[in-house]
Formats: C-alpha cells, structure tokens, sequence
C-alpha cells in the first residue's frame, strides 16, 4: 500500500492474562491455533502493506521467534524497548526514522478482529485526518470512552463527553490507529510517554483527528475470561463463521504451517483415528505433522471446546466451554469446564 506502514505493539506485558503469559508474551497466545501476532501480521499483509514494525519489551526473545516463524514475519522492523518499556506513546519514538513520511498505521498485538485496514486507511484519507481511531459502535467499560461527533470528528477521549460542541456519541477504542508522522510532534522526544495526551494536544490544536466505526468481529483478550469468550463467540458465529475465520487469517495460517483447523458443526462429532478424543460441535480442533494425539484415554470435549491436538492427561474426562492447548497437561481428576489449559495451568473463566 503506497505510501503506509503497519506498527504492531506487541511490548506489554499483559498481566491481566496472567497465568498464560508467564512464559510467553500476550501476542504470542494462540487463538484458534495461531498466535495473536501472526494474525496483526496478516491484517497488513491482507491489506497490502509490505513496511511492518513490531516492538518488543516483555520476553521480547519470544517475540523475535515469532517472527522467524511467521508466514508474515520476513523483513519486520523489530524494535526492542531496553532496559524500560516506552508506553502507549513512546513506543514510536525509536522508529521515528523509520517511519519516515509514511503514514502510520499502529495495531495493537493484543486484540484480535477483522477490521478493514485497507477502508480506514482510505477513510482517513478523504477525510485529510491528522490522526484516525478505528472505535466499536459502544463504549467499553473499564476504558475511556471515544467521543465522537455526527461527522466522526472526535472532541475527547475521556471519561465524559465534551461540555460544549453538540451531540457526541460515546464509542470505545478499537486498538487500532492512523497517524501521519507529523502527529509525533506531540509526544515527547525521549523517554515514556502516553499517545493520549497527544490526542489532546492535536484536537485542542484544531487538527482533524476523526473515526472510523468498526462493527465486525473484534475481542480485547486481556484475560483469560475474554480469550475464552473469543473462542466461543466465533464458534458460536453460525453462518458467518466461515468468512470471519478467512478474514482473521486462520485458514491462511494453517495452510501455511501445513496445520489442519476443523471446525466442528453443531450437533456433529469429530473424532481422532483411534477414538481416544471424541468432540462434539460447535468446537474446532487443530491437528499438525508436528503435533501428536492425546495420550490414550476417553476424552469428551464440547459443545464450546477448541482443542489442539497433543495435549497429555492422566485419564479420562469430559469438559465443554474450554481451551486446550497442545502444551497442556491434565489431571483428569481435576476438570473443570469453563477453563482454560496451557503447559502448566488450568485457569477457571467463570466470568468475562
């Protein structure tokens, strides 16, 4: 795409999902099988865009693998926060450079959704915005909300709206962002720093900065409540499931590790060729030449399972409503549904 790049912030250190990041970094979690970063990745690709930046900070190690792995990974800008993390603004100091005159297009590498780059950047565009937010049609509760005029103009983003100026519609963030570089001349030069205090600056300065309403499929996984909601909200998706899993890049990152994702239908039943895994629709279940079956015990998973094939257990057990990952090891006398299982952990998501 002419003239854009893409920023994946992928520096958090995400400890409201805490235990799954304790050895791997948030954009590293896998969603339907695929890490979260991978799926960032291919929100730019899709749309076109070849000049891609990630930083780093937490296990930053990790982050650097995952993009040797990546299908979308060749030729990414990695910029590593060191000895401090540089916050929501000062993330984009050490690429200033880098970014040049492009305009910049920041993701965040924590979210996973289906927005259309490719139309904000245009929408942007023709409104001859100095900065953009992609914002969701309601507000969300723990944050800030986006308020929004008619035409999409944003007064403030605060808890209320402005006092004068009309009607606002409050909206909340959808984690991404389009900025033209001489919107950096808000932040400070060094150090950390907070973008929304640019904001403030530039709408207080009489620049355009507007929005772009996003209405699709989209999930802030800051806990492992909400990484299990995510799951089931697309297995739950029904006839739109099929093109929501393509515009995410599922089937393009399966295709591309030459890993299967079968999506379970309601009421049907897949089972592994030995009959040791029976799960039960709407599910999925990801399978791989590099993943092995479970160990040989009746297993019962679903409805509302996503489940990756090579995961242990030391017997039978039935659970609906839950992650497993192919790390996981289970005790089956220790089940829960409405969980999540990792290497280590099994996380009760009782509550979004």
């Amino acid at each position: 795409m002419n003239n854009a790049c893409g920023f994946v912030l992928a520096a958090g250190f995400g400890t409201r999902l805490r235990p799954l990041t304790s050895r791997l970094p948030k954009p590293m979690i896998r969603f339907f099988g695929a890490p979260l970063l991978d799926l960032a990745l291919f929100r730019f690709r899709s749309a076109g865009i070849s000049d891609i930046a990630v930083n780093a900070h937490y296990l930053a190690k990790e982050i650097e693998t995952g993009l040797k792995a990546s299908p979308w990974g060749r030729n990414v800008k990695l910029s590593i926060e060191d000895p401090v993390i540089l916050g929501r603004g000062g993330a984009y100091i050490p690429l200033r450079n880098w970014f040049g005159k492009k305009t910049i297009i920041a993701y965040n590498g924590d979210i996973i959704s289906d927005i259309d780059v490719a139309a904000a950047l245009a929408h942007h565009r023709a409104k001859g915005a100095m900065a953009t937010m992609v914002v969701l049609p309601k507000p969300l509760g723990r944050d800030n909300a986006v308020y929004c005029a008619a035409d999409g103009r944003i007064g403030t983003i605060a808890k209320t709206p402005p006092a004068t100026g009309g009607a606002w519609t409050a909206r909340g963030f959808a984690c991404l962002q389009i900025l033209e570089p001489e919107f950096l001349d808000f932040l400070p030069p060094t150090g950390e720093s907070d973008i929304l205090d640019a904001y403030a600056q530039a709408i207080a300065g009489g620049h355009v900065v507007t929005s772009f309403v996003h209405s699709g499929f989209w999930h802030d996984l800051g806990s492992p409540a909400q990484l299990l909601q995510a799951h089931i909200d697309l297995l739950e998706s029904g006839q739109a499931q099929k093109e929501t899993v393509s515009a995410l890049g599922l089937d393009a990152f399966h295709e591309a590790h030459r890993s299967r994702l079968a999506m379970v239908s309601p009421g049907q039943i897949w089972q592994d060729p030995a009959s040791n895994l029976c799960v039960t629709g709407p599910s999925s279940v990801i399978t791989g030449k590099e993943i092995s079956p479970p160990s040989p015990a009746k297993i019962e998973l679903g409805p509302l399972a996503v489940v990756e094939s090579g995961f242990s257990t030391s017997g039978p057990f039935k659970a609906s409503q839950t992650v497993i990952y192919r790390s996981a090891v289970i005790d089956h006398t220790v089940v829960h549904s409405n969980a999540i299982y990792d290497h280590s952990h099994m996380i009760r998501c009782d509550k979004a």
